[in-house]
């Protein structure tokens, strides 16, 4: 984690005074001292600048902004970066001592060192007076990370979805197989879609299961495998009044031995360990996949134009069971769900950041950051929605501002999400009905803020060993386990029951 220099506290300014927008325009001021006949000038709209990560590059000056900014009566500036560079120009801007009034940071560690170093302000008054749709919309998850010393210091971005495993339910109904619902039925559906010619071209080219791993990121494609086990892949649960880390629970290695079975057999990807997300989603747009467990928002949403089959290929979401009756994916901590939006200390206007915060977030700004302009970019005509051409293809309509600023404050379950289809909505909900038990931490162990690396890295190869390793497994692992333990693994245990007791006292 990177720590802020000293220099940044010295040069924040230490008392704020909050400044007003005047909504009226010209005439007498009615107050003591002014001429007769003299007009005063409106006073000029405040500027505020708020640093935000972006995916795909949009002009500055757009209609979108110009209409927040007519709306709020807020000069805002976005400062765009691209995503993966967010953290870095943020600390390029405390060590010049030159903070936006408002910024998103994806550091969840960084959050106490920007309170430590006064670099940040609660917005506890500010929600009060002024977040009315923050709290509506996000008060019931403005807790965990979100607070220091019961002073909210941080507003999540909370967007997430779900994970949930679909299955080619065309290749089921060609092949006669039942949607499956146990760990024996799902084997027999990935045996058969590898072995038995599902997509009917005569050759043996496809996949039971799709999955990749890409440096971690991809533990997303095994949820299900785990859960049917009682692991929830990535998290601690607490296991005879510890929190062991996933891979060290009861049930890992039977999810191993399984996958490796997979594995051996031909019935997964054989690339999994090295095979990018993109390359992975490919196989499955290009028909060569019959299972894949990922956020239902692309496999039945986003991604119908990307489908080269035709007809279409047809999903079903289902949830596989274990031997003990378990399975499903993991639960949504949106409290947790970064990056977080901040107010610096040293904004001179945190009033007008919080209007044009809660303004991003209410119905109305949801759907302009989202969609546009409506008569211009899109119709809303008896509850269907559609696009204005040419604002139908995406760069045109980011060219106008459209999804550009949807992220920076992000309405849950805002527009965008009641446009989602019925099969995707199901498959969003197969998930949030189905979640497993875990031992959740908002704080970060010691251990892991010093050995992330190293204990990820030793994760990562416990993992990948094993799944395609063709020795003696239970022997393969004791031996992983103990250079786990060894290079900080216990005193995680040790950190993370502490921290987990303390945030859920109740489950001492």
């Amino acid at each position: 984690m990177v720590k802020l220099k000293k220099t940044v506290t010295l040069g924040l300014v230490s008392v704020m005074m909050l400044s007003t927008v005047a909504c009226s325009v010209g005439g007498n001021t009615g107050k003591e001292g002014t001429k007769t006949g003299e007009s005063s000038k409106p006073a000029a709209p405040a500027t505020v600048r708020i640093l935000i990560d972006k995916t795909t590059n949009f002009p500055e000056d757009n209609a979108v902004v110009q209409e927040i900014r007519k709306k709020t009566g807020v000069n805002v500036q976005f400062l765009t970066v691209d995503s993966a560079d967010l953290e870095t120009k943020l600390n390029t801007m405390i060590a010049s001592s030159d903070m936006p009034d408002a910024f998103l940071n994806p550091n969840k560690a960084k959050i106490k060192d920007l309170v430590r170093n006064q670099a940040i302000i609660p917005m506890d008054d500010l929600l009060k007076s002024n977040g009315k749709n923050i709290l509506d919309n996000k008060g019931a998850i403005l807790k965990g990370a979100t607070q220091v010393d019961g002073k909210v210091y941080a507003i999540p971005r909370g967007w997430g979805f779900g994970s949930a495993l679909a299955i080619r339910k065309d290749w089921l109904d060609k092949l006669k197989l039942p949607v499956p619902k146990t760990i024996d039925e799902y084997y027999a559906v990935l045996k058969a879609f590898a072995n038995q010619d599902p997509d009917g071209n005569g050759q043996k080219d496809t996949l039971g299961v799709g999955a990749y791993f890409g440096g971690g990121s991809g533990y997303q494609t095994f949820i299900h495998f785990f859960a049917a086990y009682g692991v929830p892949i990535g998290r601690g649960k607490m296991v005879d009044g510890k929190v062991l880390p996933w891979v060290l629970q009861p049930g890992f290695m039977d999810a191993i031995k399984f996958l490796n079975k997979l594995n051996k057999e031909g019935l997964m990807d054989p690339e999994f360990a090295t095979i990018s997300n993109l390359k992975e989603f490919e196989k499955l747009w290009n028909g060569k996949m019959g299972a894949f467990d990922f956020t239902p928002n692309g496999t039945t949403q986003n991604w119908l134009t990307r489908y080269v089959e035709n007809p279409k290929p047809e999903f079903e979401y289902t949830v596989i069971k274990g031997p003990n009756n378990q399975g499903g994916t993991l639960n949504l901590y949106l409290e947790d769900s970064g990056p977080w939006m901040h107010i610096s200390k040293s904004s001179k206007h945190p009033v007008e950041v919080m209007k044009v915060l809660d303004f991003l977030i209410s119905d109305e700004g949801d759907k302009l950051t989202w969609a546009g302009i409506e008569g211009k970019h899109y119709n809303m005509e008896n509850g269907k929605f559609s696009w204005i051409k040419p604002y139908d293809d995406a760069t045109s309509l980011r060219n106008e501002g459209g999804f550009a600023y949807n992220g920076v404050m992000n309405r849950i379950n805002g527009f965008s999400v009641q446009l989602l289809n019925d099969k995707t909505k199901a498959g969003l909900k197969l998930a949030a009905d189905n979640v497993i038990e875990d031992a959740y931490l908002y704080d970060i162990p010691a251990v892991e803020l010093e050995k992330k690396k190293i204990l990820d890295d030793i994760i990562n190869e416990i993992f990948i060993s094993l799944v395609v390793s063709k020795g003696d497994l239970d022997k393969e692992y004791e031996s992983l386990k103990k250079k786990y333990l060894d290079a900080g693994g216990q005193k995680w245990i040790e950190q993370a029951t502490e921290i987990y007791k303390k945030e859920h006292p109740e489950k001492k």
